[in-house]
């Protein structure tokens, strides 16, 4: 079996590719560079290689539900066994490809179903809970909010991680003939390889959101990196609209006190959610309708996807579910309209 490691770098991507073997330095591929916009080539590229193990880290969150949704084996490696990350950018390729070679017990397996912090389920909500009193002075000044008082008759769906140009447009054309706007948050690396894409949703009267520039767990990033992250996301939006936007969505709602405290810093109001339809890991569209039409209500602010994966779930669940948010009275607006 051959082993890649997958890094990200500024704007785009590296692919480094052993063999499952003992090597010497020459029998590693040279590093491979993928713009953003190339990413359909790169998993297209692993998937003709064949019998592969793909390697990520935790900072490349962006990456491991893509390429699971084209049938490739993903396994993630975690800071402790890595070496020292660049400021902004995640362990090389190389390095995650000699590890994968190397040990490949030491990885963890990913899964569409599990998601990218399998494993970390426990540490991820032991920060969660830590973080409630933080939450609570941040919502009390408006700077976190999980959902609206429900005033009017409104409720904000959200879509994260894109754009992505397979499944966003078809979430645009859904949205446009229904009526509806929505609030994408969106990933850094995705905006900035396609602008264009970021420009139709600000011409159809959606809202956009920083939504960090490659979807890494947070918790295992330094100040310094997450504000590079937050930095770099919020600028590349900017040369489309002309301003960064004020939204910000944790990726997987990954946070500390000290998380929040920097996002704070950073002039940003973090956006959670109350109504997780877990489209991430792939459902049927009938349980996405279901999980929305059973929660939804005034001031409800509605998690979904429209890239990181094979979309075509929620993509084929949002026209129900708008019907249904019209049958009961309810409209979709962005969440700065939600919550103002």
């Amino acid at each position: 079996m051959r082993v890649a490691g997958i890094a990200w770098r500024d704007e785009g991507y590296e692919v480094v590719v052993t063999n499952d073997e003992e090597l010497d330095d020459s029998e590693l591929t040279a590093p491979t560079g993928y713009p953003g916009r190339r990413l359909a080539q790169l998993r297209q590229d692993l998937v003709d290689i064949g019998d592969l193990r793909c390697v990520v880290d935790s900072t490349s969150g962006a990456l491991d539900g893509y390429l699971m949704a084209a049938g490739l084996t993903v396994y993630r490696a975690d800071p402790w066994q890595l070496p020292e990350r660049p400021a902004h950018g995640s362990a090389s390729a190389r390095a995650l490809a000699e590890l994968g070679r190397r040990d490949p017990a030491a990885l963890t397996r990913l899964r569409p179903e599990i998601g990218s912090l399998a494993g970390r389920a426990a540490e991820y909500l032991r920060h969660i809970a830590d973080c409630a009193g933080v939450e609570y002075e941040l919502a009390r000044s408006g700077r976190l909010v999980v959902r609206a008082a429900g005033r009017r008759p409104e409720v904000a769906l959200t879509f994260d991680d894109g754009p992505d140009p397979a499944f966003t447009p078809r979430v645009l054309d859904i949205l446009r003939e229904h009526g509806a706007r929505a609030t994408f948050f969106l990933v850094g690396l995705n905006a900035n390889a396609h602008p264009e894409l970021v420009e139709r949703i600000v011409a159809d009267g959606h809202g956009v959101g920083n939504h960090t520039w490659s979807h890494p767990y947070l918790p295992d990033l330094s100040r310094d990196e997450v504000l590079r992250q937050l930095d770099a996301t919020g600028a590349a939006i900017a040369t489309v609209t002309g301003e960064p936007p004020g939204l910000m969505r944790p990726p997987y709602g990954s946070r500390t006190p000290d998380v929040l405290r920097w996002i704070r810093g950073q002039q940003l109001t973090t956006v959670l959610w109350d109504i997780d339809v877990s489209d991430w890991a792939g459902p049927p569209a009938a349980d996405i309708v279901a999980g929305v039409s059973a929660a939804a209500k005034a001031g409800s602010i509605v998690l979904m996807h429209d890239a990181g994966g094979d979309r075509t779930g929620t993509v084929t669940a949002l026209p129900t579910i708008l019907a249904d948010l019209a049958a009961r009275g309810l409209r979709s607006v962005p969440v700065a309209e939600l919550t103002r």
